[in-house]
C-alpha cells in the first residue's frame, strides 16, 4: 500500500498550516466563524475575515426582506469600504460594530450559493437598515396535459443551487408555491397520483408563473372513456331500434291445419297421429292406407282454401 500524508487542522494559524481547501480561514477566538465550502474569497495571510476591533465603533443591524417583503437571512454577507476598499464579512446581522464614519455597499449576500444583493449601500450612522435581495417566490401549477384540468396532490421537487431541495404539494386547484428561491436554473420534478411523473426544467432571474402540464388519471380517464361511451352508446341504439322495429310489425297468427284421420287396413279402427300399430289387431300402421298430406295454406293468405267436395 502507498503510504500518505494526513494533515489535520485545516487553517490553524501555525507555520505548518496548509491552504485551506474551502476558500474560508478560522478566526481564533471567535465562535460560528468558520463557513466550509460558503465561497469566501480566501484573504492574504494573517487577515482576519471578522474585525475583533473597529475604531469609533456604531452599531446597526442589517434586516434582508425577499421581493414579497418576507425576511430572509443570507450564509454571509461582506460589506466593502468605498474610501479604502477594504471589506468586512458578517453572518450574523444583528447588534454589528461597523465604523461609524465610513459608506459601505453590500457586494455579496450569498442565499443558497447565490449572490442575491449587488452594490447595496450602507451607511455607519444608521442603526438598522434594510435590504430587499433578489429572492423571489415562484407560484407553480401543474395542470392536466390535454384539458388544462387542475391537479391536486401532485408533489413538485426541485433542487437549489447549494443541493439543497424543496418539496411543495398542489392543491384542490393544482397550485402550490416555490417559496424565497435565488436566480437560477431549476428542473422541477412532478409526482402525480396515479399518473406519470415528468420533469420540467426553467431558468429563472425573477418572479414569474410556471404551467407544468403533466398525464394524470383525470386526463387519462377523459382520453380512454369517450371511445368506450360512444361504443356502448350505439349498440344500446341499435337494440333499442330493433325492439321499435318488431313492435312495430303486425301480429300474423298462423291458420289452424286439420289433421286427418288413419284407418287400420285390417280392422278399420281409427289411428290416432301418435299409434305406430293398431291396437285392436296389431296391424302395423305402414301397411294402412294413409291419407294424403294436408295442403299448407301460404301465411300471406287472407282465407282457407276450400275443401274438396
Amino acid at each position: 500500500m502507498v503510504s500518505a500524508t494526513v494533515h489535520c487542522c485545516v487553517g490553524y494559524n501555525s507555520n505548518n498550516a496548509l491552504p485551506n481547501p474551502y476558500g474560508v480561514w478560522e478566526v481564533e477566538g471567535h465562535d460560528n466563524d468558520f463557513l466550509a465550502g460558503s465561497n469566501i474569497r480566501q484573504p492574504a495571510s494573517d487577515t482576519a475575515l471578522w474585525p475583533t476591533s473597529v475604531l469609533f465603533p456604531t452599531q446597526t443591524s442589517f434586516n434582508f426582506i425577499d421581493r414579497n417583503g418576507n425576511p430572509f437571512t443570507p450564509d454571509w454577507i461582506s460589506l466593502q469600504d468605498l474610501g479604502n476598499g477594504s471589506v468586512l464579512y458578517y453572518t450574523s446581522y444583528l447588534s454589528q460594530n461597523i465604523p461609524q464614519y465610513s459608506t459601505y455597499k453590500i457586494n455579496y449576500a450569498y442565499w443558497h450559493g447565490v449572490n442575491v444583493v449587488n452594490d447595496s449601500l450602507v451607511s455607519g450612522s444608521a442603526s438598522s437598515q434594510t435590504i430587499q435581495g433578489n429572492v423571489f417566490s415562484i407560484p407553480v401549477r401543474v395542470v392536466g396535459r390535454f384539458y388544462s384540468l387542475p391537479v391536486s396532490g401532485a408533489t413538485v421537487l426541485t433542487f437549489l443551487p447549494d443541493s439543497t431541495n424543496q418539496t411543495v404539494e398542489t392543491g384542490p386547484e393544482g397550485n402550490a408555491t416555490l417559496a424565497q428561491l435565488p436566480p437560477g436554473s431549476y428542473n422541477l420534478r412532478v409526482t402525480v397520483p396515479y399518473g406519470v411523473q415528468s420533469v420540467f426544467r426553467t431558468s429563472v432571474i425573477g418572479p414569474v408563473n410556471i404551467s407544468i402540464p403533466v398525464f394524470s388519471i383525470a386526463e387519462l380517464l377523459t382520453v380512454v372513456m369517450p371511445p368506450i361511451a360512444v361504443a356502448i352508446a350505439v349498440v344500446i341504439l341499435a337494440l333499442k331500434r330493433e325492439q321499435a322495429r318488431r313492435a312495430a310489425m303486425p301480429a300474423t297468427l298462423p291458420y289452424p291445419i286439420a289433421i286427418p284421420a288413419s284407418y287400420c287396413g285390417a280392422c278399420g279402427k281409427p289411428l290416432s297421429p301418435a299409434e305406430y300399430f293398431c291396437t285392436t289387431c296389431g296391424t302395423p300402421r305402414a301397411r294402412s292406407p294413409q291419407p294424403s298430406p294436408p295442403q299448407q295454406v301460404p301465411a300471406s293468405s287472407s282465407a282457407p282454401p276450400q275443401p274438396p267436395e
